[in-house]
C-alpha cells in the first residue's frame, strides 16, 4: 500500500458558502461535489488536509468519517458550528430501485437516440414547473378542497384492490397469506432495472451514445483535455455565471488527484480516479468526475452541456454512475455503495440526492450510518440554530488513536509524535499548539489510518 502523506492546514473559518449565500464560485447547486473556495467572508467553517499521497483504502475510511475532495485537497465540514451542516450519503446499489421520474429520463434518452426526437421538458423543469396566476389560484383552491375532505370517510382505491384481491383468495380457498407473498415475488420479478432501460446502438438510430471510463492518469485522458476544459468552461459560464473558470483551476480541481491506482482485492479491477464520458455522436456532452474505491464508486462533480439540458443529464449521469457500480459489484461484491457527496437538509437543491432511493446519511458524531427515513424525522426536531443533527445520540464516537502514536515528518524523517517530543521538544515555542491540533486530527481522521503520516510546518 502506498504512503499517505497528509499536511495539516487547520480550520478553515468564516468562508463564504455556496449553498446560502451564493456566493461561491463553482455556483453552489451542482450535482456532485462543490469545489472548495476560501474567498470572500461568510459563515462556512471547515478542517482542511493537502494530501500528497493517499491509498485509494485510507481515502474510503476518510470518506467514512466525513472527508470528501476537492483535487488534492481534502476537507470536512465543522458541523457544528457551519451555517450549513453536511452529512456523507451514500446508496447500495444492490437495494436500488428506480422511481417513476428517473424511468422517465432513461426513456426520453432512448427516445432521443432512436427518434431523434426531443423531450418537451426535461424531468427537472417537470419537478420544478412554478405556477403562477390563475393555476396557481386553482392549484390553491384544490388544496383547500383536499383539506376539506381529509376527514370525510373515504376508503382509497389500493384499500379497495386489496379487499378485491382477500374476497377473490376466500372464494377460491387460497391461502392469502400465500398469495400475498407469491404476488409480491411476481411484482420483484417485473421491476425494470436500470440496466434494462439502456440500448444498443443500431444505425437505423438518430444519435449514438458511447459512455467511457477513463483514468485520470491515461494518454487517452489527454487526448480530450482542452475539449473538456471547454465544456467545463461552458458550463460554469452558462449554469453558474461564473466568468473565471479558468484551466489551471479545472485542472487542479477536477483532474489532480492523491488517490494511488492500485488494484482491488479481486486483482481484476483498477482503483483510482476517473472520468466518465459521456459521447454523442462523438462529441463530449457531459462528464462525471468519480474516485473508484475498495467498497464504493464516489461521485466527486459532474458538467454538461447546457445546450443538452432537456436530456436531464444531471440524473441521467447519476443513474450511469449508478450502473457502473453494478457492474463492479458484479465483480467484486466488496463495491456495492454509490456515494453521492454531501446531503445538505437546508439546501432545496440537494434534497434530490435523497430521491435515489433507499440511501443512508453518515451520522457526524458516531460516524455510523442511518437510513435517510429515520434521519429525516430528526431534522425537524433539531434544537441548533443551523439545524445540525445527530441521527444517534446514544452512540460513543469511535476512540481515536492516541497522538503519541501518530506518524509526523520531521526535517525528512518519519517518527511518532512521542519520539519527537522526546528528541525535539526543546525550544518550540509552537509544541502545545501542534498538541492541540493533533488532538483534533485524531478525533476527526477516525482510528482506521494508523499509518498516516502528518506533516505540520511548527514541526520542520
Amino acid at each position: 500500500m502506498q504512503r499517505t502523506i497528509l499536511e495539516y492546514c487547520g480550520e478553515s473559518g468564516g468562508n463564504s458558502c455556496g449553498y446560502c449565500k451564493h456566493k461561491d464560485k463553482t455556483g453552489g447547486n451542482n450535482s456532485k461535489e462543490e469545489e472548495h473556495e476560501d474567498e470572500d467572508k461568510g459563515t462556512s467553517h471547515s478542517l482542511g488536509l493537502m494530501a500528497y499521497s493517499l491509498s485509494s483504502s485510507y481515502y474510503l475510511e476518510l470518506m467514512d468519517m466525513g472527508w470528501r475532495r476537492s483535487g488534492k485537497y481534502l476537507y470536512k465540514p465543522t458541523n457544528e458550528i457551519t451555517c450549513c451542516p453536511q452529512y456523507t450519503i451514500r446508496l447500495d446499489v444492490t437495494k436500488f430501485t428506480l422511481s417513476r421520474s428517473q424511468k422517465r429520463t432513461l426513456r426520453q434518452m432512448n427516445e432521443y437516440l432512436i427518434s431523434g426526437k426531443k423531450p418537451r421538458c426535461s424531468v427537472k423543469d417537470e419537478d420544478n414547473k412554478m405556477e403562477e396566476g390563475p393555476k396557481k389560484q386553482e392549484t390553491e383552491k384544490k388544496e383547500i378542497e383536499k383539506k376539506e375532505k381529509e376527514d370525510r370517510p373515504v376508503i382509497k382505491k389500493k384499500e379497495m384492490r386489496r379487499k378485491r384481491f382477500e374476497e377473490k383468495c376466500r372464494l377460491k380457498n387460497l391461502n392469502i397469506e400465500e398469495m400475498k407473498k407469491e404476488r409480491v415475488e411476481k411484482e420483484e420479478s417485473r421491476r425494470r432495472t436500470i440496466e434494462s432501460f439502456i440500448i444498443e446502438s443500431s444505425e437505423s438510430h438518430s444519435h449514438k451514445l458511447e459512455v467511457k471510463l477513463v483514468s485520470t492518469s491515461s494518454e487517452e485522458f489527454q487526448t480530450k483535455n482542452d475539449e473538456s476544459y471547454e465544456l467545463y468552461k461552458k458550463y460554469q459560464q452558462t449554469i453558474h455565471k461564473d466568468e473565471r473558470a479558468s484551466f489551471a483551476g479545472y485542472r487542479r480541481f477536477l483532474c489532480d488527484s492523491p488517490i494511488s491506482e492500485e488494484t482491488d482485492s479481486t486483482g481484476r479491477l483498477k482503483l483510482g480516479s476517473y472520468h466518465l464520458w459521456f459521447l454523442l455522436d462523438n462529441k463530449l456532452i457531459a462528464v462525471s468526475v468519480i474516485d473508484i474505491l475498495p467498497r464504493c464508486l464516489s461521485a466527486k462533480y459532474m458538467f454538461y452541456d447546457p445546450d443538452f439540458s432537456f436530456l436531464s443529464l444531471g440524473t441521467y449521469t447519476a443513474l450511469r454512475e449508478l450502473e457502473f457500480t453494478r457492474k463492479y459489484f458484479a465483480i467484486n461484491p466488496e463495491i456495492r455503495y454509490y456515494y453521492m457527496g454531501y446531503y445538505i437538509d437546508s439546501c432545496p437543491k440537494m434534497r434530490y440526492k435523497a430521491k435515489f432511493r433507499p440511501s443512508d446519511l453518515l451520522c457526524d458524531n458516531s460516524f455510523q450510518w442511518i437510513g435517510y427515513e429515520s434521519c429525516k424525522e430528526l431534522f425537524a426536531d433539531s434544537k441548533e440554530t443551523n439545524g445540525y443533527t445527530v441521527f444517534r445520540p446514544d452512540l460513543e464516537p469511535p476512540q481515536p488513536l492516541p497522538i503519541e502514536d501518530l506518524i509526523v515528518l520531521s526535517n525528512r524523517k518519519l517518527m511518532s509524535y512521542s519520539i519527537y517530543k522526546r528528541r525535539f521538544s526543546n525550544g518550540n515555542e509552537d509544541l502545545e499548539s501542534v498538541e492541540r491540533h493533533l488532538q483534533d486530527l485524531a478525533k476527526k481522521v477516525g482510528p482506521k489510518i494508523p499509518e498516516a503520516i502528518y506533516y505540520f510546518n511548527e514541526l520542520n
